[in-house]
């Protein structure tokens, strides 16, 4: 009896674990940081310091996108948000490491960051949390995320400064 007990307290345990772990990745794995700048000035910051770091092979493989725009031309209410521009960010190098690794990666592909400002006139950009997605990896594929949240991390604090 007390065998049955271990087991099915060891089964909740774990089930409740897993339900912790898929609400965390649920709720967290997109990040959206409150910027202490303006809409513009935020976008300007982010066009000055992402070149900064091209020495390591970062920088913007295309143009920024006006995703608000697309919205507008299509006569598409999104109250909340007034502004929405997206920049593409990307190190080929790491990208290269991570694809040769698993080709289904490219699907994910450059890091994209989302810079909005909502309707209450504050400004945040929205991205993927790599350091949280580089726990579900092993091996190239995690060690390269680290790396792009370490380089990440950096930027973010040029970018506010």
């Amino acid at each position: 009896m007390k065998i049955l007990h271990a087991i099915g307290g060891a089964a909740i345990g774990a089930a409740s674990l897993g339900a912790l772990t898929l609400k965390l990745f649920q709720t967290q794995m997109v990040k959206e940081i409150p910027s202490p700048k303006n809409f513009e000035e935020t976008c300007k910051a982010i066009e000055k310091v992402i070149p900064q770091f091209s020495n390591s092979g970062w920088g913007f493989p295309f143009e920024k996108w006006n995703f608000y725009k697309v919205f507008e031309d299509r006569n598409i209410d999104v109250p909340n948000i007034r502004k929405l521009t997206v920049y593409f960010v990307c190190n080929a190098n790491l990208a290269a490491r991570v694809i040769n690794t698993n080709n289904a990666m490219a699907g994910i592909m450059p890091c994209s960051w989302a810079v909005m400002e909502k309707a209450d006139g504050k400004t945040y950009i929205s991205k993927m949390n790599i350091g949280l997605m580089a726990k579900m990896f092993t091996g190239e594929i995690k060690k390269a995320m680290l790396e792009v949240e370490k380089t990440e991390k950096e930027m973010f604090k040029r970018i506010f400064s």
